[in-house]
């Protein structure tokens, strides 16, 4: 073990100068990774967004409860105390006629304010959710509640955005996953080649008593640096490019419910995922091909 630790430079400068000598094919993996990265960053910043979006809207998702008119103060304490307790309610809030009566005023003009004196407006209960995907069935409940005239959130077109933002972040998640494993795939059969351009090497290597670790390891690094030199284009385009974006459309996309996510610390956080993804990538492609191969001439 510590004798292994201790050939870890002696395999990095191998690494190095494996690179070096066989620049060709460290050039071709290198594209390999960075095309593969550079897909991957665009559709980590799109679901981010998308995520940040998502977040806004559900975040902003309220269900308005219409109180009926007959009932008295302590009828409405006593509900809302009910509504309260419900599973899934995150926070409730009362707003009298008056307020309702003043916020119409104030969002439509003063041709409202007529009705001050025969005030027509309801008293309300404005109810948040923990989760986005509850609305609906504690809409349901409240509507079947004694005491309540209409609850109501936005209906079908709520319940579409939430599934197509559900959508997204999964399908994301999945893109991400198969773009990783291609990028595994590429770098895997760009460094079969240049085993195979080695084979003497390692042949000499293998009759002077070198363990199949010994002979993978610098194999390993150098899939490594491959993979952390292929993510540097990959990081300029987010960190660059993003904030580019972000200034030119002033922190927003078509509207203020859809506010971008700030450049600082989200490309930050990209960055290293980009880093640490073609670092694991190319250190997994290079195992596979060398595993396989030293099973091959076994």
């Amino acid at each position: 073990m510590i004798k292994g630790i201790k050939n870890l430079p002696h395999h990095f400068l191998t690494a190095l100068k494996g690179l070096g000598r066989h620049f060709a094919m460290t050039l071709s993996s290198v594209s390999a990774v960075t095309v593969t990265l550079v897909l991957i960053a665009l559709f980590i910043l799109l679901a981010g967004n998308v995520n940040n979006f998502a977040v806004n809207v559900e975040s902003s998702l309220k269900i308005r409860v219409s109180i009926d008119q007959i009932k008295t103060d302590k009828e409405i304490e006593a509900m809302q105390k009910t509504i309260k307790n419900m599973q899934g309610v995150k926070q409730i809030d009362f707003s009298s006629k008056e307020d309702e009566l003043a916020m119409l005023i104030d969002e439509s003009g003063s041709v409202f304010k007529r009705y001050e004196d025969n005030n027509p407006m309801p008293n309300v209960f404005i109810v948040e959710v923990n989760q986005a995907s509850d609305i609906p069935v504690i809409t349901k409940k409240l509507n079947e509640m004694e005491g309540v005239e209409k609850a109501q959130y936005g209906g079908e077109q709520i319940d579409n955005m939430i599934e197509i933002f559900d959508t997204l972040r999964t399908g994301g998640a999945v893109f991400v996953l198969a773009l990783s494993l291609l990028a595994v795939f590429l770098i895997s059969n760009t460094i079969k080649m240049t085993i195979y351009t080695r084979n003497t090497e390692i042949s000499i290597m293998r009759n002077v008593g070198a363990t199949n670790g010994y002979i993978k390891t610098p194999f390993m690094f150098e899939g490594m640096l491959i993979g952390m030199i292929g993510a540097v284009i990959p990081i300029l385009i987010v960190c660059v490019g993003y904030a580019v974006l972000y200034d030119s459309m002033h922190g927003a996309f078509l509207s203020s419910m859809f506010v971008l996510e700030k450049p600082f610390p989200f490309t930050m956080y990209i960055s290293l995922m980009l880093l640490g993804c073609g670092a694991v990538v190319g250190i997994l492609g290079s195992f596979f091909a060398v595993t396989k191969y030293l099973r091959w001439r076994r």
